[in-house]
């Protein structure tokens, strides 16, 4: 079949290897079901990598109806996604090791520590480092939701964006995937494919130098309205840490509506009909209206 993503200056006869690319699915809490135009960018590769945050185990059982699946988790994961799928892991194709991990820290002190950082080219220096210990050439790594190529002393590193967002209050607004080709001479070709223009390439827009906070406005955006925004602000603490499952199941059925296209944000108002309706623990109910009753 022919790659209508492979540029007409690599000569097909000289592709050893198509490889799928995927990461941060997160499904089904922020995203229902797999988007069907992963079958059709998918449709020629032999195999699939997962770089984490799967969601539940479902989705690598439907992404290997495409082509066999190799994975790993990541830090925002169902508990049998963590147990079952490894931290990291090689894959070698025609002589050349490719690593996969999702690039999180799995102590949480170091990754709230790189969050709070920022530094996109630190982090990608972290997975150059990665790559070189395991002496991979290359590395697939999730986490970011910035889908980005990234080079240095000859290891590349890439990530193929998101599918979900990265947390319940935002919004992946660009959806992406990535082929990696592998080449009879030991190079990659990487595409990266935007889930709403499956047809054609899509050129990242992701700027290293600006770090996270600056390419968050480009591929996420906060699906709270301007009242909710100060929720920011609220101590949440108290109910998401004791009562989180309990949050979740009030906010998500909001969020997912937003996701799927039917409202532009959650508002106040629905979060309180949303709490009042739940079936959730007395107690539980009136942490958040007290919560709530802040914003009013």
């Amino acid at each position: 079949m022919k790659n209508p993503y492979l540029p007409k200056s690599i000569d097909p006869q000289e592709v050893v290897a198509t490889i799928g690319l995927i990461s941060d699915t997160h499904m089904p809490q922020r995203w229902p079901q797999l988007p069907t135009a992963v079958s059709q960018i998918f449709a020629n590769v032999q195999m699939i990598f997962h770089a984490g945050d799967v969601g539940e185990l479902w989705v690598l059982d439907e992404l290997s109806q495409i082509a066999p699946v190799v994975a790993v988790h990541g830090n925002d994961e169902t508990e049998d996604a963590t147990r079952e799928l490894p931290y990291q892991q090689i894959v070698t194709v025609a002589g050349q090791r490719l690593l996969i991990w999702h690039s999180h820290y799995p102590n949480r002190v170091d990754e709230m520590h790189a969050r709070r950082s920022g530094d996109l080219h630190e982090g990608l220096l972290r997975n150059i480092a990665r790559a070189k210990s395991a002496g991979a050439q290359l590395i697939h790594f999730g986490h970011w939701h910035l889908p980005l190529v990234f080079e240095h002393e000859g290891i590349v590193a890439v990530n193929a964006g998101a599918i979900a967002s990265g947390n319940p209050f935002q919004q992946q607004t660009i959806q992406t995937v990535a082929q990696l080709v592998v080449l009879r001479d030991g190079r990659f070709h990487i595409t990266h494919v935007n889930l709403a223009e499956p047809a054609r390439p899509y050129t990242p827009q992701t700027d290293i130098a600006a770090g996270f906070a600056g390419n968050l406005g480009i591929y996420g955006r906060s699906i709270l309205s301007p009242e909710l925004e100060k929720l920011k602000k609220v101590d949440l603490s108290g109910i998401y840490h004791t009562d989180r499952g309990a949050f979740l199941d009030v906010w998500l059925p909001l969020a997912h509506r937003v996701w799927a296209g039917e409202k532009s944000h959650v508002t106040l108002d629905d979060l309180l009909v949303a709490v009042k309706t739940a079936d959730i623990k007395e107690a539980t109910r009136q942490k958040l209206l007290v919560i709530l009753s802040q914003l009013v």
